[in-house]
């Protein structure tokens, strides 16, 4: 069966969707264009192609998903990654990060003689990395 999978988003539990939701748009990622005025949710574009991010209050994704939310205290449940365009375009994530609260739990560095990346973790625990890779 040949996939005709339309479209594919992600969804997050956070515990605070309007914290989150500033830390997102602090990140310079745009919003999805429907947003609710109450904070119930929030969505986001993360890239070229309008792949979606979700971001639900954990009692509601906990519902949906029917298991209880991971505690990102204690292990990973998703790595998420996020093509860079250029090093120094690395480099300048990594310190928004910082300044919208975030933490680099891996600082830009060179890694192999071909990627360049960093790792990030959210206001909720969720782990990101940020890779440049050069034309081989």
């Amino acid at each position: 069966m040949k996939n005709k999978v339309r479209s594919f988003w992600i969804n997050l539990p956070v515990k605070d969707v309007k914290r989150s939701k500033a830390f997102f748009k602090q990140l310079g990622f745009l919003e999805t264009e429907h947003q609710p005025e109450d904070d119930e949710y929030a969505g986001f574009y993360l890239d070229e192609k309008k792949t979606v991010l979700m971001l639900f209050p954990e009692d509601r994704f906990a519902e949906f998903s029917g298991n209880p939310i991971a505690d990102t205290n204690k292990g990973t449940e998703a790595f998420l990654n996020i093509d860079a365009p250029t090093r120094a375009y690395v480099d300048s994530f990594a310190d928004l990060v910082k300044k919208a609260g975030g933490t680099v739990f891996a600082e830009p560095s060179e890694v192999e003689d071909w990627m360049y990346l960093m790792g990030f973790v959210d206001l909720d625990g969720h782990r990101w990395g940020m890779l440049f890779m050069e034309a081989r």
